[in-house]
C-alpha cells in the first residue's frame, strides 16, 4: 500500500519550484512553498486537499482548520478565508494536492446504497477529516495517473470515484457531500444564497430577501448562514468587494478610488476604512506591496 512518502516524492517531480501548478489530470493542482506565508484572504473552492508534507491553516472567522500530512482539509461551498502556510523550508516545501469536487461524480455515488443515514445538521463550509492508510493510497495512486498522459483519461476518473466513495464512507464526510447534492439540503439553500451574493456583491442586498431564497426564517437563515461561512450576509458581501478590489489594483492597475467604486463603494473613506480593518494595510500600501512580493493565488491551497 502507498504511503504519504509516496506522494510527497510524486509531488516533487511536478513541481521544481514555488507555486500553484495545474495538473494534467481534470480539476487537479499542486502548490509548493518553501517557506511559511502571511495570512492572506483568498477563495476557498469546493475541494479536498491533501498535504504531502508541512502545514497549512485556514482561518474562518474565529475558527482555525490546521492540516498536515494527517488531515485533509474538505470545503463544500466557496468562502473567502484567510489562509497561511505555516510550516516549511527548502528543504522540506509545504506540498499539497487539491481536487476540486465534481457535483455530478458525488450525485452519481450517492444512488448506490450506502449504510450512513444523511444527517442535514448543517456545519461549517470546511472540514477536517483523517487521511487513513486506504485514503493516502487511492490518492497516491490518483496522482500516479500523472505519469501516463495517455491513460489519464481513462484511469483518473475511475480513481476519482473511489477517492469521493472512500470519503463518503466516513460518516461525517458522508453528510456534507450529500448535502452539496441534495437539492432541499440546508447547505444547498444556504449555497444558493451565496451563490447569488457573488453574482451580485456590488449591489445592495437585503437580508429578507436571501432568507426567502433559502426557503427560511429570517433568524434561522443568520444562524445557518453564520454556520456554513462563520460571518452574516453583509460582512460576506464586503469580503468579496474587498478581494475583487484588491485584484483590480493589483492585476489590472486601478487607483483605490477607481476599484472602490468598481466593486459597489460609494463613499472612498468607508472602502479605505473597511480594506485596512481587513488587509492591515491601505488600498494604496496592499497594492504596492502585492505588486512587488506577492505572487496571487499561492495561499489558495
Amino acid at each position: 500500500m502507498r504511503s504519504i512518502n509516496d506522494l510527497t516524492d510524486l509531488l516533487v517531480q511536478f513541481t521544481r519550484s514555488d507555486g500553484v501548478f495545474q495538473t494534467p489530470v481534470p480539476r487537479m493542482s499542486i502548490m509548493r512553498c518553501s517557506a511559511p506565508t502571511a495570512p492572506e484572504l483568498v477563495l476557498y473552492e469546493p475541494a479536498i486537499c491533501v498535504v504531502a508534507q508541512g502545514v497549512k491553516e485556514a482561518r474562518l472567522d474565529d475558527q482555525t482548520y490546521r492540516y498536515d500530512s494527517a488531515h485533509y482539509l474538505l470545503g463544500s461551498v466557496r468562502l473567502p478565508v484567510f489562509g497561511a502556510v505555516t510550516k516549511a523550508t527548502k528543504r522540506h516545501p509545504y506540498i499539497c494536492l487539491r481536487l476540486d469536487l465534481d457535483p455530478e461524480i458525488i450525485a452519481e455515488l450517492m444512488m448506490l446504497p450506502v449504510e450512513t443515514k444523511i444527517n442535514d445538521v448543517i456545519s461549517s463550509g470546511l472540514k477536517l477529516g483523517e487521511m487513513d492508510d486506504q485514503l493516502v493510497d487511492t490518492v497516491v495512486r490518483l496522482a500516479e495517473t500523472m505519469n501516463d498522459p495517455k491513460s489519464i483519461s481513462v484511469l483518473s476518473p475511475l480513481v476519482e470515484k473511489e477517492l469521493i466513495w472512500r470519503l463518503l464512507q466516513q460518516p461525517e464526510t458522508h453528510s456534507v457531500l450529500a448535502q452539496m447534492v441534495t437539492s432541499s439540503s440546508r447547505l444547498r439553500r444556504i449555497r444558493k444564497a451565496i451563490e447569488w451574493i457573488e453574482f451580485h456583491f456590488t449591489e445592495s442586498i437585503y437580508t429578507r430577501d436571501l432568507a426567502d431564497m433559502a426557503l427560511m426564517g429570517l433568524s434561522n437563515f443568520h444562524k445557518q448562514f453564520k454556520t456554513v461561512t462563520g460571518t452574516s450576509p453583509i460582512r460576506f458581501r464586503s469580503h468579496l468587494r474587498l478581494m475583487a478590489a484588491r485584484r483590480l489594483m493589483v492585476v489590472e492597475g486601478y487607483d483605490a478610488a477607481e476599484a472602490g467604486f468598481e466593486v459597489g463603494y460609494h463613499e472612498p473613506a468607508q472602502f479605505s476604512r473597511e480594506y485596512s480593518k481587513l488587509f492591515g494595510y491601505s488600498p494604496k500600501q496592499d497594492a504596492k506591496r502585492l505588486k512587488k512580493s506577492f505572487h496571487m493565488g499561492i495561499n489558495q491551497l
